[in-house]
């Protein structure tokens, strides 16, 4: 932040000195036409200067905001999101889990204590069950949840990563594009699968369209026009999630 900080200290110092220059040169630009010439060059230079700080400087930001996204994947290993759980007023959330891990799953000894906490996303809809995210105490307990969850075939219940909303935008895009089978996620990372059965790990909306530009949809399924991700640290709402 630092750095990012004397970047637009320096180019507001320069900005602002240029500008004053330039007030002062078309003043006397008024009394000297001769001078016209020589104040559109230094405006060109200045404007490409200005061109390339900006740039700079959104890589700059844009690297803050991937490093930031990083650590607030990284602080949600040990958290996933069900969905499709039957939801009734009064619940314990953290017993209703427990139970679907002890049925659904066969993880038997699995108790609530072993979850730190957890919740209902979202206003209560009468017409589907709320998500339930889930924190556990131990990423151990979490892999073995989340590992089992092909058993979780066929009962109307699926489990998902709890990704954040810059990264879910990124997964939709990539699914939109590659399709459902083709696209999935492991660690917090979106995986892309293509026509060779190659695996690539995307995180960012860059990454993706770079993979677009690279691999194109007909290469990996019959599909048409080709879809651009949106800079997801712009993202203000999550997509609405898709069962897998």
């Amino acid at each position: 932040m630092d750095t990012l900080h004397n970047t637009m200290a320096g180019m507001m110092e320069h900005f602002n000195k240029t500008m004053a220059e330039f007030q002062n040169q078309l003043q006397k630009a008024n009394n000297t036409p001769a001078t016209v010439p020589s104040l559109e060059s230094d405006f060109v230079t200045f404007r490409s200067f200005i061109t390339t700080a900006l740039t700079s400087l959104q890589k700059q930001v844009e690297i803050i905001a991937r490093q930031q996204e990083q650590m607030e994947m990284r602080s949600r290993r040990k958290m996933m999101l069900l969905h499709g759980v039957p939801e009734s007023q009064q619940e314990s959330v953290a017993q209703v889990v427990a139970k679907v891990i002890m049925d659904k799953l066969d993880i038997e000894d699995f108790t609530a204590g072993q979850i730190s906490r957890c919740h209902r996303l979202g206003r209560s809809l009468k017409e589907k069950p709320r998500p339930i995210v889930v924190k556990f105490r131990d990423l151990d307990v979490r892999n073995e949840v989340w590992y089992a969850k092909t058993k979780l075939k066929g009962s109307g219940i699926t489990m998902s990563e709890f990704m954040t909303a810059a990264r879910h935008s990124v997964f939709m895009a990539a699914r939109q594009h590659f399709g459902i089978k083709k696209c999935w996620s492991h660690d917090g990372y979106i995986v892309v699968a293509d026509g060779d059965g190659t695996r690539h790990r995307i995180s960012c909306c860059s990454e993706l369209n770079q993979l677009i530009s690279s691999l194109p949809a007909t290469a990996v399924q019959s599909a048409s026009t080709p879809v651009i991700a949106k800079d997801p640290s712009v993202a203000t709402a999550r997509s609405k999630r898709h069962r897998k």
